[in-house]
């Protein structure tokens, strides 16, 4: 099924000059690009390209030097530090590659978090939702473990998750498939890939060149600039 598509995400000239004492380091340099809406997005690149500082600016978790980013008609980095911290909580998920989940908690406490953060806890519906989302990623009766007795594989379908659970208009993944074996990892890329198809956008930072033709809109970025821009049709 086919969508009209607009853009929805844009990068305006966006670089990343980190200061040191050695001098200045160009991270990323003038990085123009566009993003529609219901777009698997594959970024691409070796370790030190860019790739995590994108993310970065992407997700508003680090400043720009110079440029501008958009999503969803907010110039993300011309809010404060508050109103970006919200903003982040209610309309990015992101899921990492170190999954970032407690211990100290069972597993839906980790997925009703980022709601209690963002003032949207409900007492009833949270807990509903959160044990919605265990089982749309196929883990909830392990839904009161803590992370420490499930595998990589089901924790990262976890932090996937609680990425969803404030209904986030982008998922951002930073290398979510980086420690996992090859078949945990294509599980993970199907339910992204299932989340693209309910008309979400997913961005996803990989260093891993077989998950090219899975993407729909893949970037290569070498040495904080991307090489190559290309979106393609993916047949079903």
């Amino acid at each position: 099924m086919s969508t009209t598509q607009h853009t929805f995400i844009e990068l305006k000239n966006v670089t990343k000059i980190y200061r040191t004492p050695a001098g200045d380091v160009p991270a990323l340099k003038n990085i123009n690009a566009t993003f529609n809406k219901g777009e698997f997005v594959g970024i691409i690149g070796k370790s030190g390209a860019g790739k995590s500082t994108l993310v970065n600016m992407l997700t508003g978790v680090d400043g720009l030097t110079e440029g501008e980013i958009w999503i969803d008609g907010v110039n993300v980095h011309a809010q404060n530090q508050n109103q970006m911290a919200l903003w982040r909580g209610k309309h990015i998920g992101v899921v990492y590659q170190s999954f970032e989940l407690l211990n100290q908690l069972s597993l839906l406490d980790n997925v009703m978090l980022p709601m209690d953060f963002c003032g949207l806890w409900r007492p009833g519906k949270s807990q509903q939702r959160a044990m919605q989302l265990l089982e749309d990623v196929e883990i909830a009766e392990h839904a009161y473990k803590s992370p420490s007795r499930i595998s990589g594989g089901q924790q990262q379908r976890v932090a996937i998750a609680r990425a969803l659970v404030n209904d986030p208009i982008v998922i951002v993944g930073d290398e979510p498939t980086g420690s996992l074996d090859s078949a945990t990892s294509n599980t993970i890329i199907n339910l992204f890939e299932g989340l693209v198809a309910q008309g979400r956008t997913v961005v996803m930072v990989t260093h891993d060149h077989s998950l090219e033709p899975r993407f729909t809109h893949l970037l290569h970025i070498t040495d904080g600039e991307i090489v190559k821009d290309e979106r393609r049709e993916v047949v079903a």
